[in-house]
Protein backbone atom coordinates (compact mmCIF):
# COMPACT_ATOMS: atom_id res chain seq x y z
CA UNK A 1 0.00 0.00 0.00
CA UNK A 2 1.21 3.49 -0.97
CA UNK A 3 2.65 5.86 2.17
CA UNK A 4 1.07 9.31 2.33
CA UNK A 5 4.40 10.78 0.75
CA UNK A 6 3.74 8.84 -2.09
CA UNK A 7 0.10 9.51 -2.32
CA UNK A 8 0.72 13.32 -2.11
CA UNK A 9 3.25 12.79 -4.86
CA UNK A 10 1.11 11.19 -7.47
CA UNK A 11 -1.92 13.32 -6.73
CA UNK A 12 0.43 16.59 -7.14
CA UNK A 13 2.07 15.33 -10.87
CA UNK A 14 -2.15 14.26 -11.79
CA UNK A 15 -2.91 18.15 -11.12
CA UNK A 16 0.08 19.66 -12.85
CA UNK A 17 -1.07 16.94 -15.91
CA UNK A 18 -5.06 18.36 -15.43
CA UNK A 19 -3.45 21.75 -16.05
CA UNK A 20 -1.38 21.08 -18.81
CA UNK A 21 -3.68 19.51 -20.41
CA UNK A 22 -6.17 22.32 -20.29
CA UNK A 23 -4.13 25.30 -21.08
CA UNK A 24 -1.82 23.69 -23.92
CA UNK A 25 -2.77 24.12 -27.25
CA UNK A 26 -1.69 20.51 -27.28
CA UNK A 27 -0.62 17.52 -24.79
CA UNK A 28 0.63 13.94 -25.91
CA UNK A 29 0.86 11.03 -23.86
CA UNK A 30 3.61 10.39 -21.69
CA UNK A 31 4.48 13.38 -21.88
CA UNK A 32 7.37 14.55 -18.86
CA UNK A 33 7.54 18.41 -17.70
CA UNK A 34 10.00 18.79 -14.58
CA UNK A 35 9.26 21.27 -11.82
CA UNK A 36 10.26 24.78 -12.59
CA UNK A 37 9.94 25.00 -16.49
CA UNK A 38 7.77 28.36 -17.38
CA UNK A 39 5.19 27.90 -20.20
CA UNK A 40 4.01 31.21 -21.39
CA UNK A 41 1.24 31.87 -23.55
CA UNK A 42 0.07 28.09 -23.32
CA UNK A 43 -2.06 27.60 -25.85
CA UNK A 44 0.15 27.97 -28.43
CA UNK A 45 1.95 25.67 -27.31
CA UNK A 46 2.02 22.35 -28.56
CA UNK A 47 3.74 19.13 -27.51
CA UNK A 48 3.87 15.63 -29.21
CA UNK A 49 3.94 12.23 -27.37
CA UNK A 50 6.65 11.35 -25.23
CA UNK A 51 8.48 15.16 -24.63
CA UNK A 52 10.34 16.35 -21.98
CA UNK A 53 11.26 19.51 -20.55
CA UNK A 54 13.99 20.13 -18.22
CA UNK A 55 13.90 22.00 -14.78
CA UNK A 56 14.12 25.66 -15.05
CA UNK A 57 13.30 25.70 -18.92
CA UNK A 58 11.10 28.37 -20.44
CA UNK A 59 8.96 28.62 -23.69
CA UNK A 60 7.51 31.55 -24.73
CA UNK A 61 5.49 31.70 -27.09
CA UNK A 62 4.44 35.12 -27.66
CA UNK A 63 3.01 35.27 -31.56
CA UNK A 64 -0.30 34.98 -33.24
CA UNK A 65 0.79 32.05 -34.89
CA UNK A 66 -0.34 28.80 -33.55
CA UNK A 67 1.13 27.08 -32.89
CA UNK A 68 3.78 29.38 -32.12
CA UNK A 69 6.08 26.31 -30.35
CA UNK A 70 5.30 23.06 -31.74
CA UNK A 71 7.72 20.00 -30.30
CA UNK A 72 6.99 16.54 -32.24
CA UNK A 73 6.86 13.02 -30.45
CA UNK A 74 10.44 12.15 -27.99
CA UNK A 75 11.41 15.66 -28.49
CA UNK A 76 13.93 16.23 -25.69
CA UNK A 77 14.70 19.88 -24.53
CA UNK A 78 17.30 19.76 -21.33
CA UNK A 79 17.53 22.06 -18.28
CA UNK A 80 17.46 26.22 -18.91
CA UNK A 81 16.87 25.72 -22.05
CA UNK A 82 15.09 29.49 -23.88
CA UNK A 83 12.59 29.34 -26.58
CA UNK A 84 11.28 32.21 -27.83
CA UNK A 85 8.86 32.83 -30.65
CA UNK A 86 8.97 36.47 -30.44
CA UNK A 87 6.15 36.65 -32.79
CA UNK A 88 7.88 33.85 -35.55
CA UNK A 89 7.94 29.79 -34.52
CA UNK A 90 9.74 27.31 -33.28
CA UNK A 91 8.94 23.18 -34.36
CA UNK A 92 11.05 20.52 -33.45
CA UNK A 93 10.82 17.12 -35.58
CA UNK A 94 10.33 13.98 -33.66
CA UNK A 95 13.36 12.45 -31.61
CA UNK A 96 15.20 16.29 -31.73
CA UNK A 97 17.08 17.23 -28.75
CA UNK A 98 18.22 20.56 -27.21
CA UNK A 99 21.09 20.69 -24.51
CA UNK A 100 20.78 22.01 -21.46
CA UNK A 101 21.05 25.93 -21.83
CA UNK A 102 20.46 25.97 -25.15
CA UNK A 103 18.58 29.95 -26.79
CA UNK A 104 16.46 29.64 -29.54
CA UNK A 105 14.89 33.36 -31.03
CA UNK A 106 11.97 32.63 -33.54
CA UNK A 107 11.35 35.84 -34.88
CA UNK A 108 12.07 35.03 -38.36
CA UNK A 109 11.09 31.24 -37.86
CA UNK A 110 12.83 28.32 -36.77
CA UNK A 111 12.09 24.60 -38.48
CA UNK A 112 14.30 22.31 -36.52
CA UNK A 113 13.72 18.46 -38.29
CA UNK A 114 13.80 14.66 -37.58
CA UNK A 115 16.63 13.38 -35.09
CA UNK A 116 18.43 16.80 -34.89
CA UNK A 117 21.18 16.30 -31.70
CA UNK A 118 21.76 20.16 -30.43
CA UNK A 119 24.94 20.46 -27.90
CA UNK A 120 24.45 22.68 -24.88
CA UNK A 121 24.77 25.98 -24.79
CA UNK A 122 24.37 26.76 -28.63
CA UNK A 123 22.20 29.94 -29.74
CA UNK A 124 20.12 29.90 -32.55
CA UNK A 125 19.08 33.21 -33.53
CA UNK A 126 16.74 34.76 -36.15
CA UNK A 127 16.86 38.33 -35.56
CA UNK A 128 19.61 41.16 -35.77
CA UNK A 129 19.74 44.91 -36.17
CA UNK A 130 20.02 47.22 -38.98
CA UNK A 131 22.68 49.48 -38.22
CA UNK A 132 23.62 51.75 -41.41
CA UNK A 133 22.56 54.98 -39.49
CA UNK A 134 24.91 56.55 -37.44
CA UNK A 135 23.12 59.68 -36.52
CA UNK A 136 20.38 57.47 -34.32
CA UNK A 137 20.56 54.79 -31.74
CA UNK A 138 20.81 51.40 -33.58
CA UNK A 139 18.11 50.29 -31.06
CA UNK A 140 15.49 52.84 -33.35
CA UNK A 141 16.83 51.29 -36.32
CA UNK A 142 14.55 47.97 -38.38
CA UNK A 143 14.87 45.02 -36.65
CA UNK A 144 16.15 42.13 -39.76
CA UNK A 145 14.81 38.49 -39.17
CA UNK A 146 15.23 36.00 -41.43
CA UNK A 147 14.50 32.27 -41.37
CA UNK A 148 16.94 29.12 -39.97
CA UNK A 149 16.04 25.65 -41.11
CA UNK A 150 17.69 23.30 -40.01
CA UNK A 151 17.25 19.65 -41.69
CA UNK A 152 16.99 16.01 -40.35
CA UNK A 153 20.07 14.45 -38.83
CA UNK A 154 21.82 16.90 -38.15
CA UNK A 155 24.36 17.16 -35.30
CA UNK A 156 25.52 20.68 -33.75
CA UNK A 157 28.34 20.98 -31.24
CA UNK A 158 29.00 22.63 -27.74
CA UNK A 159 28.41 26.67 -28.32
CA UNK A 160 27.83 26.84 -31.57
CA UNK A 161 25.79 30.14 -33.08
CA UNK A 162 23.49 29.76 -35.56
CA UNK A 163 22.29 32.77 -37.13
CA UNK A 164 19.50 33.79 -39.50
CA UNK A 165 19.12 33.13 -43.16
CA UNK A 166 20.89 30.05 -42.36
CA UNK A 167 19.98 26.36 -43.83
CA UNK A 168 21.90 23.47 -42.32
CA UNK A 169 21.65 20.52 -45.08
CA UNK A 170 20.22 16.91 -44.19
CA UNK A 171 22.59 14.86 -42.32
CA UNK A 172 24.97 17.98 -41.58
CA UNK A 173 27.47 18.47 -38.74
CA UNK A 174 29.03 21.52 -37.05
CA UNK A 175 31.68 22.09 -34.87
CA UNK A 176 31.98 23.23 -31.18
CA UNK A 177 32.25 27.01 -31.01
CA UNK A 178 31.39 27.34 -34.67
CA UNK A 179 29.26 29.99 -35.98
CA UNK A 180 27.34 30.05 -38.74
CA UNK A 181 26.77 32.66 -41.32
CA UNK A 182 26.13 30.53 -44.11
CA UNK A 183 24.07 27.68 -45.31
CA UNK A 184 25.93 24.25 -44.90
CA UNK A 185 25.49 21.82 -47.94
CA UNK A 186 24.02 18.08 -46.74
CA UNK A 187 26.17 15.74 -45.25
CA UNK A 188 29.09 18.12 -45.04
CA UNK A 189 31.62 18.64 -41.65
CA UNK A 190 31.95 22.28 -41.00
CA UNK A 191 33.83 24.29 -38.37
CA UNK A 192 35.28 27.96 -37.50
CA UNK A 193 34.50 31.44 -37.40
CA UNK A 194 33.22 31.66 -39.37
CA UNK A 195 31.69 28.36 -40.16
CA UNK A 196 33.48 26.76 -43.42
CA UNK A 197 33.20 23.71 -44.90
CA UNK A 198 36.19 21.25 -44.00
CA UNK A 199 35.11 18.26 -45.28
CA UNK A 200 32.23 15.51 -45.65
CA UNK A 201 31.09 12.67 -44.03
CA UNK A 202 32.24 8.89 -44.84
CA UNK A 203 29.64 7.34 -46.77
CA UNK A 204 27.61 10.05 -47.17
CA UNK A 205 25.21 9.21 -50.38
CA UNK A 206 25.88 11.11 -53.71
CA UNK A 207 23.43 14.46 -53.89
CA UNK A 208 21.91 14.76 -57.46
CA UNK A 209 23.43 17.73 -59.38
CA UNK A 210 20.47 20.41 -60.08
CA UNK A 211 19.14 20.80 -63.55
CA UNK A 212 20.72 23.85 -65.39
Amino acid sequence: MPGPLSIVRRTREALRRNWYRLRLGALGNDCHIDPGVSLQYPGRIRLGDGVGIGRNAALRANTEANPGIALGKGVNINDAVVINANRGFVTLGERSWLGPFCLVYGNGGVTIGKNVLVAGHTTINTVSHAAERCDIPINDQPVLTGPVVIEDDVWIGLNAVILQGVTLGHGCIVGAGAVVTRSIPPWSIAVGVPARVVGRRTGAPEIAEEAP
